[in-house]
């Protein structure tokens, strides 16, 4: 079948969660149909992987957009005018969605695949069956990173937005053909909003599990956090760890070391750059290094929806991990066996230091961590899953 393949980013270089799963997914629509991607560009460095796109697409279309803090002010005004998420206004582009409609007059396509809630809106105005994609339940998201924050202005809006994406979700939901949900906890809350019309299938996100360079455990006392920190629950996690978990790790293990790779990494390290032992890399074109380097690898988030590929790419590369419950969330995991999940913040620091001394209980979970990704999670092993659902929901149009 012919698939529109809509997507808020151009999915490469696969250096976050989201490109991960993205990138994945049109390798594994494109083995079996034929996909035209169309992917918003806001960064126009990100121009360049346009070739790395044309090997998992028939073909690719990037829109380039302008940022600027006026466009994003103006979405806010907007939202709150009409009702509408800013998380939907400040992806929705007229004279993209004129270049989409344009494109469906001059070709027959079976289905548009919406890759993010925020692609509905483009793929509701169009006159094909739907099927989306859904990376988290959006307003779950918002919902939970607002009960992190103090009585301020984010807050307020936060919570505005939360119930503008709720509404969303329970008003387009019920128009989708199918539905992917990455965990069973977010399908469990997708059916609840959708309606029993409308399938929703349970599929997690998928790495190459396979290629990924494996080592033994290093020796030493690194902590690695790796995700971008454009990403408010990214952000209030690495805050959290930085402020009440990590002091107590260092009074037991002195010389412990936290390291945090990923992009927009200069607003949260304002302030805590210069806390002994921390070190801000920011974005970097290899994380291999770090990964290989690293004792433990930890994921206090605590909002969130979804699953954190953070976490596939650390057991998969035999990284031992430590993380608390939403952080886990969506992932087949056995605390104790993969990894260890801790919530509150002595708990966490007392799990991580047991990692770093004890090298019997850190070769364990490399193993049992690993083993889970390559059965579970491994690209080949979700592939089959994706092209049955997708072939039972939509009919090809006929030749």
């Amino acid at each position: 079948m012919r698939l529109l393949f809509l997507t808020e980013t151009i999915p490469y270089p696969l250096d976050s969660g989201g490109r991960i799963k993205t990138y994945n997914t049109l390798k594994v629509l494109s083995s079996e149909h034929e996909v035209h991607c169309h992917a918003l560009v806001r960064d126009r460095e990100r121009l360049r992987f346009e070739p790395e796109l044309r090997s998992v697409a028939a073909t690719v279309t990037l829109h380039p957009l302008e940022r600027s803090w006026s466009h994003e002010i103006s979405c806010a005004a907007l939202a709150q005018a009409t009702g509408a998420p800013f998380l939907v206004v400040r992806h929705f582009h007229r004279h993209v969605f004129e270049q989409l409609r344009t494109a469906c007059r001059g070709a027959t396509f079976d289905a548009v695949y919406c890759d993010h809630l925020s692609m509905l809106e483009y793929g509701r105005r169009l006159d094909l069956p739907i099927v989306l994609d859904a990376h988290n339940v959006e307003f779950e998201i918002v919902r939970r990173h607002a009960a992190t924050l103090g009585v301020s202005l984010w807050r307020l809006f936060a919570e505005l937005e939360w119930r503008r994406l709720e509404r969303y979700e329970r008003k387009w939901y019920p128009t989708c053909r199918l539905i992917f949900s990455v965990s069973t906890v977010d399908g469990r809350e997708i059916r609840g909003l959708a309606g029993r019309d409308v399938p929703i299938v349970d599929v997690p996100i998928a790495v190459e599990a396979a290629t990924l360079s494996v080592g033994p455990v290093p020796a030493g006392t690194k902590i690695l956090f790796v995700g971008g920190l454009h990403w408010p629950p990214n952000a209030d996690a690495v805050n959290f760890f930085i402020q009440e978990i990590f002091p107590i790790i260092r009074e037991t293990v002195s010389d412990a070391t936290f390291t945090v790779v990923g992009r927009n990494a200069e607003r949260v390290a304002r302030g805590m750059s210069e806390v002994p032992g921390v070190t801000f890399v920011g974005h970097v074109d290899d994380v291999e290094p770090y990964f290989r380097s690293s004792r433990v690898m930890v994921v206090p988030i605590r909002a969130g929806s979804g699953m954190r590929v953070k976490i596939l790419d650390s057991m998969g590369r035999g990284v031992p991990t430590v993380a608390t419950t939403v952080g886990c969330e969506g992932i087949a995991v056995v605390s104790g066996v993969h990894l260890l999940v801790e919530d509150d913040p002595r708990g966490f620091a007392a799990t991580v230091v047991r990692v770093l001394c004890d090298d019997s209980l850190a070769n364990s979970l490399s193993k049992s961590g690993r083993e889970l990704v390559l059965r579970s999670y491994d690209v080949a092993a979700i592939r089959v899953r994706v092209l049955q659902a997708l072939n039972q929901a939509v009919t090809p149009m006929p030749l």
